[in-house]
């Protein structure tokens, strides 16, 4: 876009605007990936005074018109180029900035002209309308910020002003999109978007992924994050990216870079990195797990205490990093001192870029080469980017009670059972008073594990681990035995009938032998 205060300027040199020129712009963004962009101008009444005439020419009116109206030359149908001669046009609203929608349209030369030595643009570009934006008399456009969804922030006028909060915090915005109708009938038009989602604080950066799918707004040190699935738009979650901050000290991003499904972005001194959970999966809640890379202050908990599931941030003195691009392990930043590389050599952070990326094999070899002792710090991470697969089958150094719960939870119950035939004696000793609390009082780990195998039709695996406990000399456990057997009665009458006169023969047998 050419905004030069002179537009002569462009011709002085000989070779008109590229994209486009004017004067009063706002702001620019680009607009989905199909050569559109918008434009924020400055109020019509503003722009008519500076111009001293009319905000856009007769014949350029004209020939809008004529671009914007049906084939059946209904002029109603237009799709919102202004009016000037509207004299029932609401002050307040000429008096608001508006948002034009343009596309660029690959300029046709004929050869004779180049010959001639004409020099004109590759390219030029077609207005689309006005794109009407959502909001009451009070407030007015003040930013737009581009992407496949075109958001529009809007602030209240100065005479709208609550007492108790400043201008930006009582700012909206709102997301516009084509309905799906003009997508289908290939419809550009302004008239043809419409909002999506629903309103939200005004941002100080909205950020895309490459895929359009996952979108990242920032407000402060607050960072959402929103999952795109037309006609739906939905909240993944939120994070605040700095937890600990002085008193009194304020602070906020200063980029957002979506780089392989992770999203990494700044404060004026810091680099931070956000990873997702499971975003395809709409039944699970989406985790997001905040990690500091570089930081010009040291952590609280020090340099020499490395904590294995929250990596130790890198102590530099950075100023105003942006993210450009992650390689070779690590991410390249730029600063107002030059670039900068920060490595990402920490287990933790590796895996999750790794998976992330959707390399599993590679995230498989940092996993397997992590030490016992940390796999259930490991499993805890592993489970909030939605791969329990990993945790179950990779993690050899699991708790036996971490790795129950995670086959449980997430219905892993062949494993379950193979633990179970290869270690059942063992086990059932070792499991019997999880959970028992006080005599008489809640379930223990062996009745819950056993009642899980009833819900799945496992009745084989449930009476054979009930026989088994038998065999021991815990009172308690005879009688979750018996409780088992009456559960396994109610499935198979029989069955449960001689489960119940198993148990009570063993248990004569134990009080004959005490009273030898």
């Amino acid at each position: 876009v050419h905004g030069s205060s002179n537009p002569s300027d462009s011709y002085q040199q000989g070779v008109s605007s590229s994209v486009d020129e004017g004067r009063h712009i706002l702001s620019f963004a680009w607009v989905g990936d199909e050569d559109q962009f918008a434009i924020l101008k400055e109020p019509r009444s503003l722009s008519n005074a500076g111009a001293g005439s009319s905000a856009m020419p007769d014949g350029r009116k004209g020939s809008m018109k004529s671009l914007f109206t049906t084939s059946n030359g209904d002029a109603n149908n237009d799709v919102g180029c202004p009016d000037n001669n509207n004299t029932t046009s609401n002050c307040d609203v000429m008096d608001r900035p508006i948002v034009e929608l343009k596309k660029i349209a690959e300029a046709e030369v004929d050869a004779v002209e180049l010959a001639a030595g004409a020099s004109i643009a590759a390219a030029t570009t077609v207005s689309l309308g006005y794109i009407t934006v959502r909001g009451s008399d009070c407030t007015s456009p003040t930013a737009l910020f581009g992407g496949p969804a075109l958001c529009i922030g809007c602030l209240p006028l100065a005479d709208k002003l609550s007492h108790y909060k400043s201008r930006r915090e009582e700012g909206v915005a709102y997301f516009y999109s084509r309905r799906l109708l003009a997508i289908n009938e290939n419809d550009d038009r302004a008239s043809a978007y419409s909002t999506v989602g629903p309103c939200i604080p005004y941002p100080d950066h909205v950020c895309w992924d490459d895929s359009g799918k996952l979108c990242a707004i920032a407000l402060g040190l607050r960072v959402a994050i929103y999952l795109s699935h037309r006609p739906k738009f939905t909240l993944l979650g939120s994070v605040n990216v700095m937890k600990q901050i002085k008193c009194g000290e304020h602070s906020s991003l200063i980029s957002l870079k979506f780089i392989h499904n992770v999203l990494y972005c700044s404060t004026p001194s810091s680099v931070h990195c956000i990873f997702l959970g499971d975003v395809k999966n709409e039944a699970t809640v989406c985790e997001l797990d905040e990690f500091t890379i570089a930081s010009n202050t040291v952590p609280v908990k020090g340099l020499d205490n490395p904590d294995y599931s929250m990596p130790v941030p890198i102590v530099a003195s950075l100023s105003r990093p942006h993210v450009l691009s992650y390689h070779s392990g690590g991410l390249l930043v730029s600063t107002s001192s030059g670039l900068r590389f920060l490595p990402m050599s920490h287990p933790i952070l590796r895996i999750g870029t790794l998976l992330a990326a959707n390399l599993t094999e590679k995230a498989r070899k940092w996993i397997s080469a992590s030490p016992n002792s940390e796999h259930d710090a490991i499993a805890h991470f592993l489970i909030r980017r939605g791969r329990p697969d990993l945790a179950i089958n990779e993690l050899k150094g699991l708790s036996m009670e971490a790795y129950i719960d995670l086959c449980i939870q997430y219905d892993r119950f062949e494993d379950l059972e193979t633990l179970f035939n290869d270690n059942g004696s063992t086990l059932i000793h070792e499991i019997c008073d999880w959970g028992r609390g006080d005599i008489n009082g809640g379930y223990s780990a062996f009745f819950c594990i056993c009642a899980y195998f009833l819900s799945r039709g496992k009745i084989e695996c449930a009476k054979r681990l009930t026989r088994v406990s038998l065999s021991s000399d815990i009172d308690e456990l005879r009688v979750d035995a018996m409780k088992l057997a009456a559960v396994i009665g109610a499935l198979d009458k029989n069955d449960g009938k001689n489960l119940l006169e198993e148990i009570m023969d063993s248990m004569d047998e134990v009080s004959l032998v005490s009273t030898r």
